[in-house]
């Protein structure tokens, strides 16, 4: 596994690298048909990573349960704790009655576009108040050991 990820990351940084360059250095008009190309290819391209790193993350977590049987309790808690975390950000985002401006349509989005947006925000925030939290965690424990 690990010469597969040693061979295949720098083919993928090569690959997102010559997509940025390409969708950098088309036409700089806007609205041009090769910027779209571009730029579209970029999107799908990180599409195709984030399932693969998915795919990959999912893998890992199933195949290091099976040789370690007793961190499911563990694993079962995180689930159930992300679970509870996306749940109360959709509940919390269904609450709201603002309405989001398309400008492309002169209207508004729907509203069950603009409740899973806003339920998306608030789980990131979570995440990133989670990691930084973590972070300084392990910083004073390490310097406390």
């Amino acid at each position: 596994m690990e010469k597969l990820v040693k061979y295949l990351s720098p083919v993928f940084v090569a690959v997102t690298l010559l997509l940025v360059f390409w969708a950098m250095f088309t036409t700089p008009e806007a609205a041009t048909v090769d910027n779209a190309t571009a730029v579209g290819a970029n999107l799908y391209w990180g599409y195709a990573l984030m399932g693969v790193a998915v795919a990959v993350a999912v893998f890992a977590a199933i195949w290091d349960l099976m040789k370690k049987p007793e961190g499911i309790k563990g694993s079962l808690l995180s689930l159930v704790a992300i679970i509870a975390i996306v749940v109360v950000s959709y509940v919390i985002a269904n609450g709201h009655d603002f309405q989001i401006v398309d400008l492309n349509n002169q209207g508004y989005f729907d509203r069950q576009s603009t409740v899973i947006t806003d339920a998306s925000i608030l789980v990131t925030y979570v995440a990133f108040a989670a990691a930084i939290v973590v972070a300084i965690y392990s910083a004073v424990s390490d310097a406390l050991k």
